[in-house]
């Protein structure tokens, strides 16, 4: 099957089984990108009336706009596993420049299903695996790069292995994938063109690996120049600043004024669903903004949001009325880190033996229950493409 005929047998088979929800997810929602109206004191209130309403429910009120189907079923899903392996694993970094010998990445006892298996046993659902971070390194063998699995020792296709596990093991797949990208020229020099580039890359994604149950965005903050407050809220790891609804909206309304135009987010979201309407967007708004959306998306994203926070808004204005977007808790097993990433380590290091206790993940499950969230928890597999031994032994303690 071609990739046309294979984007066609996807989009017809979920629109198939997703029936009118589809539909009216795609515009009874209000989440078809277009221009906007950005809030005024008036609609703050009215927003955030809705969002009380809808947390003493704990669910969305009679008042409050309505969950799509499929956010409702990601929202039952509730806990995940996150997947960092890339290039980075090979050289004990986080972040690398897209200049890293793809010849180092060789993960000779590579074993998704025991990544799959462990997800599974500790009660997840779904599983997100990152396809390609800011260095550009693809985890498959992309016809449109050559800095990808295929230019390694290993040739194998990364992307493919851990599809195949989730499906055996019943998680559902999940994709993250960076929009900033070192290694790709055109970035810096081309935004039309990097953004036809990307689609090509996208394309590949949602067509040659079954169903994708979200697709989350990182790195728009390279596009994005306006709107922060402090220089440090988009290196790394940002110090906690207490919840601020006018801030969180003048932040958005800066997204709108450059970065969605540079990247053309309303055009990428639309291009997303004619090939898979179900998938969820999500765009990363790093941890000075936790939870709050850079519209068009269908889920937040709430980076290392791991402490109750009343004050989280579910309700948001898009589109002239407003939209209910459920919260997505992502953080990591690694509790040690470093100067960039204070609170625990994405990738794996081999002097980081850290690990979050059976405890303290316990009691991020409630955090993510009290706040109507999902939690995505992060491994970092080894080098060997094994999960890290305390990372296993401390998941399946959870069903224990």
């Amino acid at each position: 099957m071609n990739r046309f005929s294979r984007r066609n047998f996807i989009r017809n088979a979920a629109l198939a089984g997703a029936g009118t929800a589809a539909v009216i997810h795609a515009a009874g929602s209000g989440l078809v990108p277009q221009d906007v109206e950005f809030s005024t004191p008036h609609s703050e209130k009215t927003v955030l009336d809705l969002n009380n309403a809808a947390l003493s429910e704990g669910m969305p009120s009679a008042e409050s706009p309505r969950l799509s189907a499929d956010q409702k079923a990601w929202m039952d899903l509730k806990f995940g596993m996150f997947i960092h392996f890339g290039i980075n694993t090979y050289y004990d970094m986080e972040w690398s420049d897209g200049t890293l010998d793809p010849k180092a990445f060789n993960p000779e006892k590579l074993d998704t299903d025991q990544w799959c298996r462990t997800a599974r046993d500790a009660g997840m659902k779904y599983i997100v695996l990152i396809t390609k971070h800011h260095d550009g390194f693809c985890l498959w063998p992309s016809k449109y790069t050559n800095y990808t699995v295929a230019a390694s020792p290993w040739k194998g296709d990364l992307v493919a292995e851990v599809a195949n596990s989730a499906a055996k093991y019943g998680l559902k797949f999940g994709l993250y994938y960076s929009l900033w990208d070192r290694n790709q020229k055109l970035h810096d020099t081309d935004e039309p063109r990097f953004v036809d580039w990307m689609k090509l890359q996208l394309e590949e994604l949602l067509t040659n690996y079954g169903e994708v149950v979200e697709l989350w965005f990182d790195g728009f903050w390279k596009k994005q120049n306006h709107g922060w407050t402090k220089k440090q809220e988009i290196d790394g790891e940002a110090e906690f600043l207490e919840k601020n609804h006018r801030r969180d909206l003048d932040f958005i309304h800066a997204w709108r004024m450059e970065g969605a135009y540079r990247w053309q987010m309303d055009h990428l979201y639309q291009f997303i669903k004619s090939i898979q309407p179900n998938c969820l967007v999500m765009n990363n708004a790093t941890t000075s903004y936790p939870g709050v959306p850079l519209h068009p998306v269908d889920i937040r994203c709430g980076e290392k949001y791991t402490s109750p926070n009343k004050n989280d808004v579910k309700v948001w204005d898009w589109l002239n009325g407003q939209v209910y977007l459920p919260l997505q808790i992502e953080t990591t097993m690694s509790v040690k880190g470093n100067k960039q990433f204070k609170s625990g380590n994405w990738f794996w290091h081999e002097w980081d033996h850290s690990v979050a206790s059976k405890e303290t993940i316990l009691n991020y499950l409630e955090v993510a229950e009290k706040m109507e969230a999902n939690l995505l928890l992060n491994c970092g597999p080894m080098a060997n493409g094994l999960l890290r031994p305390e990372d296993e032994s401390t998941l399946k303690s959870l069903r224990v």
